[in-house]
């Protein structure tokens, strides 16, 4: 009873904290700073203290990948939203409440291999190219990707695939994680090229689908090695 006493005590100044910071640097909306709490203390109470601060260490890194982005770029930082909150951790709360954790980590992975590849690609030097068919299109085009952009989502499913690592000691899931993230990726730069870019679908549908496709990918992978 201590114990979960001083984790909610923890949980409430980490909340108090990163909310202060998100309003004072502009990283969340109004709006996005109470859904988020809300988001945080739903993984909380679903999956413990642990799942909490890998959800906190996501948005630590999706922010520091979007403020180099925007700092190299026009210096201009744009503010997260609840669409940006539910298509990044919609799909990682699902798997939680279903009792998945492996599937949470598929979905956080996926989420944050795609942030990596689309702030740090911005930076690339070569154009991108479409992934659908592989022409050379603006920076920033729905789709688009580049071999930097592919390198940074390796380094984001390997950030979730550490985390659980610390957690498990498992090395085949930490293996899995990395490419249920560099999938889900993917995946959602070809829903960006097919359906974002002709405006079927928005952002955070896109999101969604591609955060979905690496939490299905790690599920079915953690089953192939049972």
């Amino acid at each position: 009873m201590l114990d979960y006493l001083v984790e909610v005590f923890l949980l409430v100044i980490v909340l108090v904290f990163f909310s202060a910071c998100s309003i004072r640097k502009k990283a969340l909306d109004l709006w996005g700073v109470i859904i988020a709490n809300l988001v945080g203390i739903t993984i909380f109470q679903l999956g413990g203290f642990s799942y909490f601060i890998i959800a906190v260490l996501f948005f630590v890194v999706a922010e520091a990948s979007t403020r180099l982005s925007s700092s190299k770029k026009n210096g201009r930082h744009e503010r997260r939203t609840i669409g940006n909150i539910f298509g990044n951790s919609g799909v990682a709360v699902i798997a939680l409440a279903m009792g998945l954790p492996v599937g949470f980590f598929g979905a956080m992975a996926a989420a944050l291999a795609d942030t990596l590849s689309s702030e740090i690609g911005m930076l690339s030097k070569r154009k991108p190219v479409l992934i659908t068919t592989f022409k050379e299109v603006e920076h920033g085009t729905d789709g688009g990707i580049t071999p930097l952009g592919m390198w940074s989502s390796l380094f984001g499913g390997a950030i979730i695939g550490l985390l659980h690592f610390l957690l498990n000691a498992n090395v085949y899931i930490f293996l899995v994680l990395i490419v249920a993230g560099t999938f889900g990726s993917l995946v959602d730069s070809f829903f960006g090229a097919v359906f974002e870019r002709n405006k079927i679908l928005g952002n955070t549908e896109v999101n969604f689908l591609g955060s979905g496709a690496g939490a299905i990918l790690a599920l079915i992978l953690s089953i192939l090695y049972l």
